[in-house]
This record gives C-alpha cells, structure tokens and sequence, in this order.
C-alpha cells in the first residue's frame, strides 16, 4: 500500500507535467494575440514560431500548468509595438500568473486596462517597454501582483 502511494505521489510530481499539452482554448488565445499583436518581424525569436500545429505548451515564450493551462508568457525583447491596447487574447488567459512586456516599443500606447482581468497575475514586468502614462488604478488594483 504505501508503496502505491509513493508511484502515484512520482506520477503526479514528475510524470504528469512532461505529459501536459495545451488546451484547445488556450491555443486559441495565444493564436489570436499572435496576429493581433504588431510587431518587427525580422526581430522575432518567439512569436513567429508560434503555430497550430505545436502543443502551445512548448512554444518560447510560453509555460503551462499540468492542466495546460497558460500561466506564463515572456514576450519580453519582441520589438512589439501595437496590438495590445484591448486585446481580448491577452486579457482572456485568465490562468495567466507571470506576463513579461519588458524591452517592447508601445511607444506612446497607454497600459492597457485589461491587465486588470488577469487576476492570478503575480508577475508583471513593463519595464523599459515604451508605455505613455501611469499605470492604470485598475491594474494597480491586483492583489497578487509584484509590479
């Protein structure tokens, strides 16, 4: 008995998570941000890897849960420079805990609100990104956030 207990604790630690493929909603999402994003081309090492035909979970940029839930982007370096304003993609990834903007040009793009609806956010980097203004009351807001 306790030697049962002790394979399914391994299964669940360390065999599961490898086995974690991306929800067909989640994909979605991160498609269609994908081509709702504006960005420079030549300068992409992620976002234009990105297709329907790989598990999302194994995409740069991109970390899932066991679930294959979307918790992590990092587009930071992406040379991003529109398309985030009101993207419903980005801000229905509700999952989403860590989201690196960083080293982007939105330059004279205010924060986006919608940040506010990621509420597992406990991560958000915008540094050096090229935002105009301050950061929105209602993404301050965020109680899991570190800004």
């Amino acid at each position: 008995m306790k030697t049962l207990f002790f394979l399914s604790i391994f299964c669940i630690t360390f065999i599961l998570p490898a086995f974690s493929q991306c929800l067909d909603d989640q994909k979605s999402l991160l498609l269609g941000l994908r081509n709702s994003l504006r960005f420079v081309l030549s300068n992409q090492t992620k976002l234009v890897h990105w297709n329907h035909t790989k598990d999302c979970c194994n995409w740069d940029g991109v970390e899932c849960d066991v679930f294959g839930h979307v918790i992590s982007l990092q587009l930071d370096n992406e040379m991003i420079y529109g398309g985030i304003e009101n993207s419903e993609y980005l801000f229905n990834l509700s999952y989403l805990e860590k989201l690196n903007l960083a080293s982007n040009s939105f330059n004279g793009i205010q924060i986006p609100k919608g940040l506010s609806n990621l509420a597992n956010l406990t991560h958000l980097n915008l540094s050096h990104a090229h935002f105009a203004g301050q950061v929105p009351h209602e993404v301050l807001r965020l109680k899991k956030v570190d800004l």
